[in-house]
Protein backbone atom coordinates (compact mmCIF):
# COMPACT_ATOMS: atom_id res chain seq x y z
CA UNK A 1 0.00 0.00 0.00
CA UNK A 2 0.96 3.38 -0.42
CA UNK A 3 1.69 4.66 3.30
CA UNK A 4 2.18 8.04 3.57
CA UNK A 5 3.77 9.22 6.64
CA UNK A 6 3.98 12.93 7.84
CA UNK A 7 7.37 13.84 9.43
CA UNK A 8 6.48 16.17 12.59
CA UNK A 9 10.13 16.61 14.79
CA UNK A 10 13.66 14.87 14.11
CA UNK A 11 15.30 15.62 17.51
CA UNK A 12 19.06 14.10 18.68
CA UNK A 13 18.72 13.11 22.39
CA UNK A 14 21.16 12.65 24.77
CA UNK A 15 21.15 11.19 28.38
CA UNK A 16 19.30 13.04 31.37
CA UNK A 17 22.48 13.08 32.96
CA UNK A 18 25.86 13.95 31.76
CA UNK A 19 27.73 10.14 31.41
CA UNK A 20 31.48 9.53 31.62
CA UNK A 21 33.58 10.22 28.42
CA UNK A 22 35.07 7.33 27.52
CA UNK A 23 36.23 5.20 24.77
CA UNK A 24 35.19 1.49 24.41
CA UNK A 25 37.82 -1.04 22.54
CA UNK A 26 35.79 -3.20 20.48
CA UNK A 27 36.39 -7.10 19.38
CA UNK A 28 36.49 -8.29 16.42
CA UNK A 29 32.70 -9.80 17.34
CA UNK A 30 31.91 -6.38 17.58
CA UNK A 31 33.69 -4.78 14.31
CA UNK A 32 32.55 -7.83 12.22
CA UNK A 33 29.04 -6.77 12.12
CA UNK A 34 28.44 -2.98 12.59
CA UNK A 35 25.85 -2.53 9.66
CA UNK A 36 22.07 -1.84 11.71
CA UNK A 37 19.52 -3.67 11.59
CA UNK A 38 15.81 -1.74 11.63
CA UNK A 39 12.29 -3.46 13.38
CA UNK A 40 9.33 -1.95 13.60
CA UNK A 41 6.93 -2.81 17.20
CA UNK A 42 3.05 -2.47 16.26
CA UNK A 43 0.90 -1.04 19.05
CA UNK A 44 -3.11 -1.40 18.99
CA UNK A 45 -5.36 1.87 19.89
CA UNK A 46 -5.78 1.82 23.96
CA UNK A 47 -7.21 4.14 26.33
CA UNK A 48 -3.38 5.26 27.12
CA UNK A 49 -2.90 6.36 23.12
CA UNK A 50 -6.54 7.54 22.41
CA UNK A 51 -6.68 11.39 23.08
CA UNK A 52 -10.78 10.97 22.69
CA UNK A 53 -10.94 9.05 26.12
CA UNK A 54 -8.92 11.44 28.24
CA UNK A 55 -9.40 14.44 29.67
CA UNK A 56 -6.54 16.09 28.30
CA UNK A 57 -6.69 17.23 24.88
CA UNK A 58 -2.89 16.36 23.97
CA UNK A 59 -3.22 12.54 25.89
CA UNK A 60 -1.57 10.84 22.75
CA UNK A 61 1.12 13.76 22.19
CA UNK A 62 1.91 13.18 25.90
CA UNK A 63 2.79 9.79 25.61
CA UNK A 64 4.92 10.58 22.66
CA UNK A 65 6.85 12.83 24.64
CA UNK A 66 6.66 10.27 27.92
CA UNK A 67 8.77 8.10 26.16
CA UNK A 68 11.41 10.37 24.74
CA UNK A 69 11.84 11.81 28.67
CA UNK A 70 12.54 7.81 29.21
CA UNK A 71 14.57 7.61 26.65
CA UNK A 72 16.92 10.09 27.91
CA UNK A 73 16.80 8.66 31.41
CA UNK A 74 17.10 4.88 29.63
CA UNK A 75 20.78 6.36 28.13
CA UNK A 76 22.34 7.28 31.23
CA UNK A 77 23.05 3.69 31.98
CA UNK A 78 22.63 2.59 28.01
CA UNK A 79 25.43 5.54 27.52
CA UNK A 80 27.38 4.26 24.67
CA UNK A 81 24.18 4.18 22.53
CA UNK A 82 24.34 7.78 22.24
CA UNK A 83 28.38 8.00 21.50
CA UNK A 84 29.68 7.22 17.85
CA UNK A 85 31.63 4.97 16.12
CA UNK A 86 35.43 6.17 15.27
CA UNK A 87 38.39 4.60 13.63
CA UNK A 88 40.99 4.42 16.09
CA UNK A 89 44.23 6.05 14.55
CA UNK A 90 47.25 4.31 15.82
CA UNK A 91 45.38 0.80 15.85
CA UNK A 92 43.26 1.55 12.79
CA UNK A 93 40.34 -0.35 14.44
CA UNK A 94 37.18 0.79 14.76
CA UNK A 95 35.37 1.91 18.62
CA UNK A 96 33.14 3.70 20.55
CA UNK A 97 33.23 7.35 21.63
CA UNK A 98 30.93 7.21 24.45
CA UNK A 99 30.60 11.56 23.03
CA UNK A 100 26.71 12.02 24.51
CA UNK A 101 25.94 13.03 20.94
CA UNK A 102 22.54 11.36 21.01
CA UNK A 103 20.30 8.94 19.68
CA UNK A 104 18.33 10.20 16.52
CA UNK A 105 14.66 10.80 17.34
CA UNK A 106 11.81 11.08 14.82
CA UNK A 107 8.17 11.69 15.72
CA UNK A 108 6.06 11.24 13.06
CA UNK A 109 1.85 10.48 11.93
CA UNK A 110 -0.34 9.27 9.26
CA UNK A 111 -3.48 8.98 8.34
CA UNK A 112 -3.69 5.54 7.69
CA UNK A 113 -4.54 2.82 9.93
CA UNK A 114 -3.40 -0.09 11.14
CA UNK A 115 -5.83 -2.70 9.97
CA UNK A 116 -4.95 -1.12 6.44
CA UNK A 117 -1.17 -2.87 6.96
CA UNK A 118 -2.98 -5.95 6.49
CA UNK A 119 -3.91 -9.10 9.21
CA UNK A 120 -0.98 -10.29 9.19
CA UNK A 121 1.56 -7.18 10.73
CA UNK A 122 4.34 -9.36 10.93
CA UNK A 123 5.20 -9.94 7.18
CA UNK A 124 7.67 -7.19 5.52
CA UNK A 125 5.91 -4.97 3.29
CA UNK A 126 7.81 -1.98 1.49
CA UNK A 127 5.94 0.80 3.25
CA UNK A 128 7.20 -0.26 6.54
CA UNK A 129 10.35 1.61 5.53
CA UNK A 130 8.63 5.03 6.18
CA UNK A 131 8.11 3.75 9.77
CA UNK A 132 12.12 4.00 10.72
CA UNK A 133 14.30 7.07 10.07
CA UNK A 134 15.30 7.58 6.65
CA UNK A 135 18.63 8.93 7.59
CA UNK A 136 21.24 10.60 4.60
CA UNK A 137 23.91 9.12 3.60
CA UNK A 138 27.43 10.52 5.86
CA UNK A 139 30.98 10.82 4.21
CA UNK A 140 32.40 10.07 8.19
CA UNK A 141 31.71 7.01 10.07
CA UNK A 142 31.18 9.24 13.23
CA UNK A 143 28.53 11.16 11.85
CA UNK A 144 26.30 8.77 12.48
CA UNK A 145 24.41 8.47 15.21
CA UNK A 146 24.04 4.33 16.69
CA UNK A 147 21.07 4.34 17.32
CA UNK A 148 17.70 5.81 15.37
CA UNK A 149 14.45 5.84 16.65
CA UNK A 150 10.95 6.93 15.07
CA UNK A 151 7.93 6.91 16.77
CA UNK A 152 4.55 7.02 14.02
CA UNK A 153 0.90 7.95 15.43
CA UNK A 154 -1.60 6.25 13.40
CA UNK A 155 -5.31 7.71 12.45
CA UNK A 156 -6.86 4.64 14.22
CA UNK A 157 -5.40 5.49 17.63
CA UNK A 158 -2.27 3.20 17.38
CA UNK A 159 1.40 3.49 17.33
CA UNK A 160 4.81 1.77 15.76
CA UNK A 161 8.18 2.53 17.23
CA UNK A 162 10.86 2.02 14.46
CA UNK A 163 14.56 0.86 15.84
CA UNK A 164 17.59 0.66 14.11
CA UNK A 165 20.84 -0.78 16.06
CA UNK A 166 24.01 -2.19 15.08
CA UNK A 167 25.63 -5.01 16.37
CA UNK A 168 29.02 -3.59 17.41
CA UNK A 169 26.61 -1.75 19.68
CA UNK A 170 25.14 -4.82 21.31
CA UNK A 171 23.69 -7.99 20.57
CA UNK A 172 20.46 -9.38 20.58
CA UNK A 173 20.18 -9.76 23.86
CA UNK A 174 21.70 -6.34 24.87
CA UNK A 175 19.59 -5.00 21.86
CA UNK A 176 15.94 -7.14 24.03
CA UNK A 177 17.75 -5.64 27.21
CA UNK A 178 17.98 -1.90 26.38
CA UNK A 179 13.82 -2.08 24.96
CA UNK A 180 12.81 -3.43 28.01
CA UNK A 181 14.81 -0.82 30.39
CA UNK A 182 13.42 1.79 28.49
CA UNK A 183 9.61 0.46 28.55
CA UNK A 184 10.01 -0.31 32.12
CA UNK A 185 10.84 3.47 32.61
CA UNK A 186 8.28 4.52 29.67
CA UNK A 187 5.47 2.66 32.11
CA UNK A 188 6.41 4.56 35.16
CA UNK A 189 7.75 1.50 37.18
CA UNK A 190 10.65 1.81 39.55
CA UNK A 191 13.71 2.32 38.04
CA UNK A 192 15.59 1.13 40.75
CA UNK A 193 14.23 -2.49 39.91
CA UNK A 194 16.75 -2.19 36.74
CA UNK A 195 19.74 -4.26 36.98
CA UNK A 196 22.93 -1.73 35.47
CA UNK A 197 24.39 -3.12 31.59
CA UNK A 198 28.15 -3.79 31.34
CA UNK A 199 29.62 -2.51 28.38
CA UNK A 200 33.09 -3.30 28.71
CA UNK A 201 34.45 -5.43 26.33
CA UNK A 202 38.10 -6.28 28.70
CA UNK A 203 36.82 -9.60 29.30
CA UNK A 204 36.74 -10.85 26.11
CA UNK A 205 39.88 -8.51 25.03
CA UNK A 206 41.94 -9.85 27.92
CA UNK A 207 40.88 -13.86 26.85
CA UNK A 208 42.12 -13.00 23.63
CA UNK A 209 45.56 -11.60 24.41
CA UNK A 210 46.17 -14.44 26.98
CA UNK A 211 49.27 -16.34 26.33
CA UNK A 212 50.78 -18.98 28.30
CA UNK A 213 54.07 -16.88 30.21
CA UNK A 214 56.58 -19.48 28.96
CA UNK A 215 56.47 -21.13 25.31
CA UNK A 216 55.75 -20.24 21.88
CA UNK A 217 55.75 -16.24 21.06
CA UNK A 218 52.65 -14.46 21.02
CA UNK A 219 52.44 -13.88 17.15
CA UNK A 220 53.20 -17.66 16.59
CA UNK A 221 50.12 -18.59 19.31
CA UNK A 222 47.73 -15.87 17.33
CA UNK A 223 48.37 -17.70 13.79
CA UNK A 224 48.04 -21.07 15.20
CA UNK A 225 44.79 -19.89 17.15
CA UNK A 226 43.30 -18.76 13.98
CA UNK A 227 44.45 -22.21 11.74
CA UNK A 228 43.20 -23.93 14.26
CA UNK A 229 39.68 -22.58 14.15
CA UNK A 230 39.63 -22.52 10.69
CA UNK A 231 40.92 -26.38 10.64
CA UNK A 232 37.97 -27.37 12.13
CA UNK A 233 35.45 -29.11 10.00
CA UNK A 234 32.50 -27.27 11.46
CA UNK A 235 33.21 -24.04 11.50
CA UNK A 236 32.32 -21.95 8.92
CA UNK A 237 33.28 -17.79 8.80
CA UNK A 238 31.98 -15.29 6.85
CA UNK A 239 33.40 -13.62 4.23
CA UNK A 240 32.18 -10.02 3.08
CA UNK A 241 29.92 -9.48 5.33
CA UNK A 242 27.36 -7.38 5.10
CA UNK A 243 28.94 -6.80 1.30
CA UNK A 244 32.14 -4.82 2.89
CA UNK A 245 34.82 -6.33 1.46
CA UNK A 246 37.72 -6.91 3.72
CA UNK A 247 41.06 -6.73 1.23
CA UNK A 248 43.61 -5.43 3.15
CA UNK A 249 44.53 -6.34 6.85
CA UNK A 250 41.63 -7.56 8.42
CA UNK A 251 42.00 -6.16 11.67
CA UNK A 252 42.31 -2.74 10.27
CA UNK A 253 38.82 -1.01 9.96
CA UNK A 254 40.30 1.59 7.41
CA UNK A 255 39.66 -0.07 4.85
CA UNK A 256 35.94 0.27 4.68
CA UNK A 257 34.94 3.18 6.67
CA UNK A 258 33.49 4.72 3.58
CA UNK A 259 30.95 1.71 3.12
CA UNK A 260 30.30 1.21 7.05
CA UNK A 261 29.25 4.84 6.67
CA UNK A 262 26.90 4.16 3.72
CA UNK A 263 25.34 1.28 5.74
CA UNK A 264 24.87 2.92 9.06
CA UNK A 265 23.16 5.62 6.92
CA UNK A 266 19.64 4.96 4.69
CA UNK A 267 18.15 1.74 5.33
CA UNK A 268 19.62 0.60 1.87
CA UNK A 269 17.95 -3.29 0.95
CA UNK A 270 20.44 -4.86 -0.44
CA UNK A 271 17.78 -7.90 -0.86
CA UNK A 272 16.63 -6.11 -3.85
CA UNK A 273 19.73 -6.11 -5.43
CA UNK A 274 20.49 -9.97 -4.86
CA UNK A 275 16.79 -10.89 -6.42
CA UNK A 276 15.47 -11.84 -2.75
CA UNK A 277 11.88 -11.42 -1.54
CA UNK A 278 11.90 -11.19 2.63
CA UNK A 279 9.61 -13.72 3.58
CA UNK A 280 7.58 -14.34 7.35
CA UNK A 281 5.97 -17.89 7.85
CA UNK A 282 3.84 -18.73 10.75
CA UNK A 283 3.65 -22.20 12.68
CA UNK A 284 1.48 -23.07 15.26
CA UNK A 285 2.87 -24.28 18.86
CA UNK A 286 0.21 -27.68 18.56
CA UNK A 287 2.22 -28.75 14.81
CA UNK A 288 5.89 -28.23 16.52
CA UNK A 289 5.34 -30.09 19.74
CA UNK A 290 4.29 -32.65 17.78
CA UNK A 291 6.98 -32.94 14.99
CA UNK A 292 9.42 -32.71 18.55
CA UNK A 293 7.92 -35.50 20.49
CA UNK A 294 7.47 -37.81 16.63
CA UNK A 295 11.48 -36.90 16.13
CA UNK A 296 12.13 -38.34 20.25
CA UNK A 297 9.86 -41.01 20.22
CA UNK A 298 10.84 -42.31 16.98
CA UNK A 299 14.55 -41.62 16.47
CA UNK A 300 17.39 -41.41 19.25
CA UNK A 301 17.39 -38.42 20.34
CA UNK A 302 16.61 -37.61 24.36
CA UNK A 303 15.29 -34.14 23.50
CA UNK A 304 14.44 -31.66 20.56
CA UNK A 305 14.51 -27.66 21.11
CA UNK A 306 12.75 -25.57 18.85
CA UNK A 307 15.36 -23.97 17.33
CA UNK A 308 16.55 -27.47 16.82
CA UNK A 309 13.30 -28.42 15.14
CA UNK A 310 13.06 -25.49 12.72
CA UNK A 311 16.44 -25.49 12.06
CA UNK A 312 16.18 -28.82 10.64
CA UNK A 313 12.77 -28.14 8.81
CA UNK A 314 14.64 -25.13 7.26
CA UNK A 315 17.43 -27.23 5.99
CA UNK A 316 15.41 -29.95 4.22
CA UNK A 317 13.32 -26.66 2.73
CA UNK A 318 16.42 -25.34 1.37
CA UNK A 319 18.18 -28.21 0.20
CA UNK A 320 15.10 -29.84 -1.62
CA UNK A 321 16.09 -27.11 -4.38
CA UNK A 322 15.76 -23.69 -3.64
CA UNK A 323 18.89 -22.86 -2.14
CA UNK A 324 22.68 -25.01 -3.95
CA UNK A 325 24.45 -24.29 -1.12
CA UNK A 326 24.96 -26.19 2.12
CA UNK A 327 23.61 -25.00 5.04
CA UNK A 328 25.05 -23.62 8.53
CA UNK A 329 23.31 -23.06 11.69
CA UNK A 330 24.06 -21.13 14.71
CA UNK A 331 22.37 -20.04 17.63
CA UNK A 332 24.56 -17.00 18.15
CA UNK A 333 24.80 -13.83 15.79
CA UNK A 334 28.53 -13.78 15.25
CA UNK A 335 30.40 -16.96 16.75
CA UNK A 336 28.91 -19.42 13.92
CA UNK A 337 28.90 -22.76 14.45
CA UNK A 338 28.32 -24.58 11.67
CA UNK A 339 27.29 -27.89 9.83
CA UNK A 340 27.66 -29.34 6.24
CA UNK A 341 26.84 -32.58 4.49
CA UNK A 342 25.86 -33.66 0.63
CA UNK A 343 22.49 -31.82 -0.25
CA UNK A 344 21.26 -36.16 -1.13
CA UNK A 345 21.71 -36.68 2.77
CA UNK A 346 19.82 -34.11 4.19
CA UNK A 347 16.86 -34.89 1.82
CA UNK A 348 17.00 -38.35 2.29
CA UNK A 349 17.85 -39.09 5.92
CA UNK A 350 15.54 -39.14 9.10
CA UNK A 351 14.18 -35.84 10.38
CA UNK A 352 15.68 -36.87 13.77
CA UNK A 353 19.41 -37.51 12.37
CA UNK A 354 19.53 -34.44 10.76
CA UNK A 355 18.65 -32.58 14.09
CA UNK A 356 21.13 -34.61 15.27
CA UNK A 357 23.39 -33.17 13.49
CA UNK A 358 22.42 -29.61 14.37
CA UNK A 359 22.61 -30.35 18.23
CA UNK A 360 26.28 -32.15 17.96
CA UNK A 361 27.21 -28.25 15.95
CA UNK A 362 25.60 -26.55 19.13
CA UNK A 363 27.39 -28.55 21.60
CA UNK A 364 30.68 -27.91 20.15
CA UNK A 365 30.64 -23.98 20.67
CA UNK A 366 32.27 -24.22 24.08
CA UNK A 367 34.41 -21.24 25.89
CA UNK A 368 37.21 -22.71 24.15
CA UNK A 369 35.94 -22.18 20.88
CA UNK A 370 34.62 -18.60 21.04
CA UNK A 371 38.05 -17.37 22.33
CA UNK A 372 39.50 -18.91 19.18
CA UNK A 373 37.02 -17.70 17.43
CA UNK A 374 37.58 -13.93 18.72
CA UNK A 375 41.20 -14.51 18.51
CA UNK A 376 41.27 -15.76 15.12
CA UNK A 377 39.14 -12.75 13.81
CA UNK A 378 42.06 -10.40 14.61
CA UNK A 379 44.70 -12.43 12.38
CA UNK A 380 46.00 -10.59 9.40
CA UNK A 381 45.11 -14.07 7.65
CA UNK A 382 41.33 -14.55 9.00
CA UNK A 383 39.42 -16.19 5.98
CA UNK A 384 35.96 -15.67 5.36
CA UNK A 385 34.01 -17.63 2.57
CA UNK A 386 31.22 -16.24 0.71
CA UNK A 387 27.84 -15.66 1.89
CA UNK A 388 26.34 -16.41 -0.49
CA UNK A 389 27.40 -20.12 0.80
CA UNK A 390 25.85 -19.69 3.83
CA UNK A 391 22.38 -19.52 5.47
CA UNK A 392 22.80 -17.74 9.19
CA UNK A 393 20.25 -19.04 11.71
CA UNK A 394 19.30 -16.19 14.35
CA UNK A 395 17.83 -17.30 17.28
CA UNK A 396 15.33 -14.52 19.14
CA UNK A 397 12.85 -17.62 20.36
CA UNK A 398 13.65 -16.24 23.80
CA UNK A 399 12.83 -12.69 23.38
CA UNK A 400 10.00 -12.28 25.58
CA UNK A 401 8.72 -9.18 22.53
CA UNK A 402 5.39 -9.52 24.36
CA UNK A 403 6.51 -7.53 27.10
CA UNK A 404 7.48 -4.27 26.14
CA UNK A 405 5.16 -2.06 27.66
CA UNK A 406 5.71 1.12 27.41
CA UNK A 407 2.31 2.35 29.45
CA UNK A 408 0.22 1.82 26.19
CA UNK A 409 -0.67 -2.33 26.26
CA UNK A 410 1.40 -4.97 25.12
CA UNK A 411 3.43 -4.91 21.19
CA UNK A 412 0.93 -6.47 19.33
CA UNK A 413 3.34 -7.46 16.30
CA UNK A 414 7.20 -6.78 15.03
CA UNK A 415 8.45 -6.49 11.04
CA UNK A 416 11.76 -7.08 10.76
CA UNK A 417 12.64 -4.59 7.80
CA UNK A 418 15.15 -5.19 5.40
CA UNK A 419 18.46 -6.92 6.79
CA UNK A 420 22.19 -6.46 6.42
CA UNK A 421 22.30 -10.39 5.12
CA UNK A 422 19.29 -11.37 3.48
CA UNK A 423 19.63 -15.00 3.37
CA UNK A 424 19.67 -14.62 6.99
CA UNK A 425 16.41 -16.36 8.54
CA UNK A 426 15.07 -15.19 11.84
CA UNK A 427 13.34 -17.79 14.65
CA UNK A 428 10.96 -15.74 16.33
CA UNK A 429 7.73 -16.10 18.95
CA UNK A 430 5.04 -15.30 16.91
CA UNK A 431 2.91 -12.26 18.52
CA UNK A 432 -0.34 -12.65 16.41
CA UNK A 433 -0.87 -16.32 17.18
CA UNK A 434 -0.09 -17.23 20.95
CA UNK A 435 1.70 -19.95 21.45
CA UNK A 436 3.14 -20.32 17.67
CA UNK A 437 6.14 -19.87 16.07
CA UNK A 438 7.49 -17.18 12.81
CA UNK A 439 10.34 -17.87 10.56
CA UNK A 440 11.24 -14.90 8.43
CA UNK A 441 14.07 -15.45 5.95
CA UNK A 442 15.24 -13.69 2.60
CA UNK A 443 14.17 -16.08 -0.88
CA UNK A 444 15.17 -16.07 -3.92
CA UNK A 445 12.48 -14.22 -6.31
CA UNK A 446 11.81 -17.33 -8.33
CA UNK A 447 11.14 -19.63 -5.59
CA UNK A 448 8.91 -17.79 -3.24
CA UNK A 449 5.79 -19.46 -4.01
CA UNK A 450 7.34 -23.01 -3.65
CA UNK A 451 9.41 -21.93 -0.67
CA UNK A 452 5.91 -21.24 0.87
CA UNK A 453 4.39 -24.18 -0.01
CA UNK A 454 7.30 -26.41 0.85
CA UNK A 455 7.06 -24.90 4.59
CA UNK A 456 3.50 -26.05 5.35
CA UNK A 457 4.95 -29.51 3.79
CA UNK A 458 6.58 -31.97 5.64
CA UNK A 459 6.99 -35.14 3.53
CA UNK A 460 10.36 -36.15 5.02
CA UNK A 461 11.04 -39.52 6.73
CA UNK A 462 10.81 -39.06 10.84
Amino acid sequence: MDLKVLLKETACLGPSEQSKKKTIQLSGLDRMSPANLYTVFFYKSSDALDSKTSSSSSKAEDVVERAKRALQKVLVAWYPAAGRFRINKETGKLEIDCNDKGVTVVTAMTNSKLEELGGELHQYKLCYEKLVPQLPVADNVSDNPLLVVQITKFACGGVSIGLGGGHALFDGVGAFNFLASWAHICSGKDENDLLLPNHSREALLNAIDDSPKSGPTSSSISSSAANSIYEQEHIVAIQDLYGIPMQVVASDDRCWESALAIRLGGNDDSSQAAGLQHVTLSMKKEVVEEWKRLVVQRGKLSKCSTFDFLCAHLWKILEAGFNPHLVPTSGNAFVLGSVSCRASDVMEEPLHITIGRIQAAKELITGEYIRLFAKALESPDKFFPSMRELTIVTDWLKFGFHALDFGWGKVSSLALLASPVPEAAFLMVSLEEPGGFVVRIGVDDNHVSDFIDSFTNFDYPL
